[in-house]
């Protein structure tokens, strides 16, 4: 960072040869001419004019008996050229420098795609580049930049690159670090909370705002934010300074999906995150780890009891069958018909269900 009276690096440095070029051509002065009136050689003369040479306290003296110029002057400007040299020099080994720490932290995250969703200017100098990058993203060092906090699964359909996670996570993080909640978590107001976003799931109005609202009442930092390419990730939750925060991507605009992977994530939140591990990720499609296993049985026992849904009619194996009976009993039990089709999807594998508006986040 730049100090108050630094002064500013010019773009080159000025050479008091140049300056002497400029007084030769002005007065009509050859070189030859002007190199023989103070004693020295022409190619010296030429030296200096070329900056090959610099201008000691003594060819001061001659130029001043000469030119009229004070010798102090052409002293300064050497001084001042000579001092430039180095500060440019300086800049330029700090941009290179910094060019190899981009390009570091590129082979752990994607950084046009983080400048681009971050609004970075991908043109600005090198240094500056990196120094608002770090600043925005709080980044350590490329070499600790990892995701060993983190756990997640990959997608056996879409495959997941881990680069591109990381870039996913980064994003989330700074998100969630310009989040701030009304209320202190307490694990023990968990049903109230999700009586709550029961609430707003099924009536599906206003819901990312209103979800978002509840959860900061109640002490959680949520957000939404964008998935990125090569990353299928779902959902992310983990403490941040002490907060506890999730973050979901809604890679499907599905009320179902919204609704389930925010209680999962509450649920990683209370059975996991207050046993010590930070930080999770859960990605669709691949073998569920036991934590993920709970997290699922959490969501889904969260968002219909299993008391109640050893209540729903039996029915043939048939799309259509089920859907209408399941739809009637969810409008008969006050549960948005789709978080309970959802459901059946997710139990059976069964996705042919005739979808309409009404699974829409609104």
């Amino acid at each position: 960072m730049e100090e108050k009276n630094e002064r500013r690096v010019p773009f080159m440095a000025t050479h008091p040869g140049r300056i002497l070029k400029n007084e030769l051509i002005e007065r009509g002065i050859s070189q030859k001419n002007f190199a023989k009136s103070v004693d020295m050689q022409p190619s010296h003369i030429s030296e200096i004019i070329k900056g090959k040479r610099s201008v000691t306290m003594m060819i001061a003296d001659k130029f001043e008996a000469v030119l009229g110029i004070p010798s102090i002057s052409w002293v300064n400007l050497q001084t001042q050229y000579d001092y430039d040299t180095k500060a440019i020099e300086k800049r330029e080994l700090k941009a290179i420098e910094a060019k190899n720490m981009i390009d570091d932290y590129n082979l752990s995250f994607d950084v046009k795609t983080i400048a681009e969703r971050l609004l970075i200017n991908l043109e600005r100098p090198f240094v500056d580049f990196l120094n608002e990058l770090k600043a925005m993203l709080d980044l350590p060092e490329p070499a600790e930049l990892q995701l060993a906090a983190c756990r997640f699964k990959k997608s056996l359909k879409t495959g997941l690159d881990d680069r591109m996670l990381m870039t996913w996570v980064l994003l989330a993080k700074y998100q969630s670090g310009k989040t701030e909640v009304k209320g202190t978590y307490d694990k023990n107001k968990t049903e109230e909370l999700i009586s709550e976003l029961k609430s707003v799931f099924n009536e599906n109005k206003d819901t990312v705002k209103r979800v978002q609202g509840i959860f900061s009442d109640y002490g959680i930092k949520f957000n939404i934010v964008q998935k990125v390419e090569k990353a299928s990730v779902d959902g992310f939750s983990f403490m941040d300074n002490g907060i506890p925060s999730i973050v979901l991507t809604m890679r499907y605009n599905m009320i179902d999906h919204l609704a389930f992977d925010a209680l999962h994530e509450l649920g990683h939140i209370d059975l996991h995150l207050n046993g010590g591990d930070d930080s999770r990720i859960s990605i669709e499609g691949y073998e569920e780890s036991p934590e993920e296993k709970e997290a699922n049985q959490y969501a889904a026992n969260a968002l219909i009891p299993d008391k109640l849904w050893n209540t729903t009619p039996k029915v043939r194996i048939n799309p259509f069958l089920i859907q209408r009976d399941y739809t009637k009993w969810a409008i008969d039990n006050n549960i948005n018909k789709w978080i309970v089709l959802g459901r059946i999807s997710k139990e059976t594998g069964m996705y042919r269900f005739k979808s309409d508006s009404y699974r829409k986040v609104y």
